[in-house]
């Protein structure tokens, strides 16, 4: 079953989200294009592509791990006060992102944690 693509980022050319994922083998195959404008990009450098593959990997596993996380919480100490934070609020009223600088630029990839919520069927089931 086709989940959709995880990682996006903007494209530099018209500001679309280019969506992608490094962990598909059968769908990447380094390239990833622009759906709106065309415009290609390619994730040669093997550092970047590690490093992207941790993060969607991690982010992978994190949701994965949705159940026992539902009985977890972030404790926060300020001065005398004492709050917990469930794991459920961070994870869904946070983005993760990674933050890389590619070719001198700072390039913002984010993960989308239910791609199927917010891609159209038809969009879903076709690939880069």
């Amino acid at each position: 079953m086709k989940i959709g693509h995880k990682l996006q980022f903007l494209c530099e050319g018209c500001e679309t989200p280019v969506l992608f994922s490094v962990l598909d083998s059968a769908d990447f195959g380094g390239i990833v294009s622009c759906r709106a404008c065309g415009r290609k990009y390619a994730f040669d450098d093997e550092t970047l592509l590690r490093q992207l593959k941790q993060f969607e990997a991690l982010c992978h596993q994190i949701h994965d791990s949705e159940e026992i996380l539902g009985s977890t919480a972030i404790a926060i100490d300020v001065g005398s006060h004492h709050v917990k934070v469930p794991f459920n609020i961070l994870l869904t009223r946070l983005s993760p992102v990674i933050e890389l600088n590619i070719k001198g630029k700072k390039v913002v990839i984010a993960f989308r944690v239910e791609p199927l919520k917010d891609i159209p069927e038809t969009l879903a089931a076709s690939s880069v």
